[in-house]
């Protein structure tokens, strides 16, 4: 067992006092973590010089901290995904104890430190909270549920990739949250000894925060007020949703939270099911508009057999795009630039005061700005400028939204 309370005094973790070294370094210290050019610069004075390659490692250990350095810090950590623990056993010389002394300083005359598991614990990290949208409607999944409505609770889904893969030298890495949410299975499930999966809590802890679509309008139309039925509108405001891989787990719970809104109005609890054929895109008088990029539609069309769904009942507009699937690479901003014969998202704002959200990388996040604000400059008299001023009008109604990470 370890006690902190010694250590706690140079930590600012949020770890317990008193627990096993296992589980400080398995649930609270983050070892797959990279370490940043300072933390290596920091375990620097514990090679032990006494070793034969003591002085090289320390020496090593300072050229990648430092600024001139930077290159070789990117070839030897980023590019090849090193943590803590491949630093630790490259840089074996932190390991090696001098014999016969008890201190924390060793006695090779030089000021070397011993690695101690106070020092130790000071220097890592703490595992940080993985954050993902809610891809999911709550309200939807009630109606669609067969629970009892004495239940207490609700369900939530995630759309998370498993981050894996190989480093230019061939060297297999993972993603800790993903790796360790792929892995665990509720303990009550039956699984087969030749499965992947290792049995592990049925519980993740987690909270919920506020996302970035805060002000989804739902306000529905008037009695007397419903449009030609040709175009199937619920809505006031209609949606367009554009998202390209996991972000779609926003967009997905936008929705379907229409969806719940429109059932629960119109005493409807189910989807209709797809033919199994594909769709044709339909686009420009629905409700719920969706742009949707990926790379290959056999690999990673996230849920979209619901999409099919929606788009067969007239209440969704899809627009796929699948980078992959064609000789020429096809994105969400090519494919929103091209729809409706490049007028749809201009329309879509300014004649039909539709809102506008987006989620997934911020590359990504910010070429469908920089389309939308031309298609929108385009058609109004000062151009780009008053087409950014009126997309900050939008924003601050919740009209207009960005969710996006890197």
């Amino acid at each position: 067992y370890c006690n902190l309370n010694h250590a706690r005094t140079s930590m600012n973790h949020p770890w317990p006092e008193t627990c096993t070294l296992r589980g400080l370094l398995t649930y609270c210290a983050d070892i797959q973590a990279l370490p940043e050019r300072e933390d290596l610069y920091a375990l620097s004075p514990y090679c032990n010089l006494n070793h034969a390659d003591g002085q090289d490692h320390r020496d090593k250990l300072i050229s990648l901290s430092e600024t001139a350095g930077a290159a070789l810090y990117g070839d030897y950590i980023i590019r090849e995904k090193r943590n803590w623990v491949d630093v630790f056993y490259d840089f074996e010389s932190m390991q090696w104890e001098n014999s016969g002394n008890d201190g924390e300083t060793m006695d090779d005359g030089k000021g070397s430190l011993l690695l101690t598991i106070s020092h130790l614990l000071t220097l890592l990290p703490s595992i940080s909270p993985r954050h993902f949208s809610i891809a999911s409607s709550p309200s939807f999944m009630k109606l669609q549920s067969s629970c009892s409505s004495a239940e207490v609770g609700f369900e939530l889904e995630l759309c998370v990739a498993m981050v894996e893969g190989t480093t230019p030298l061939g060297r297999p890495y993972t993603g800790c949250c993903s790796k360790y949410l792929s892995s665990i299975i509720p303990k009550d499930t039956e699984v087969e000894a030749t499965s992947n999966f290792v049995e592990g809590s049925d519980i993740v802890r987690l909270w919920i925060h506020p996302g970035s679509f805060s002000k989804l309008p739902l306000n529905t139309l008037a009695d007397g007020q419903e449009n030609d039925s040709t175009k199937h509108l619920f809505f006031e405001t209609p949606v367009m949703c554009i998202g390209a891989g996991t972000g779609i787990a926003p967009l997905r719970s936008l929705i379907f939270e229409r969806e719940a809104h429109r059932m629960s109005k119109l005493g409807k609890v189910a989807l209709p099911p797809s033919n199994g054929c594909d769709t044709a895109i339909a686009i420009g008088g629905e409700d719920n508009i969706l742009v949707f990029g990926c790379r290959k539609k056999t690999m990673d069309y996230y849920y979209g057999n619901e999409w099919e769904d929606l788009t067969n009942s007239k209440r969704l507009g899809l627009i796929p795009a699948f980078s992959r699937d064609q000789a020429h690479k096809l994105y969400v901003q090519r494919a929103l630039r091209e729809a409706g014969g490049g007028e749809l998202i201009a329309r879509h704002i300014l004649e039909r005061q539709g809102a506008v959200y987006i989620a997934g990388g911020s590359k990504m996040a910010r070429a469908v700005k920089d389309e939308i604000v031309e298609a929108l400059g385009a058609r109004l008299d000062g151009g780009e400028k008053d087409a950014k001023r009126l997309l900050n009008k939008l924003k601050r109604k919740g009209l207009f939204s960005i969710e996006a990470w890197s």
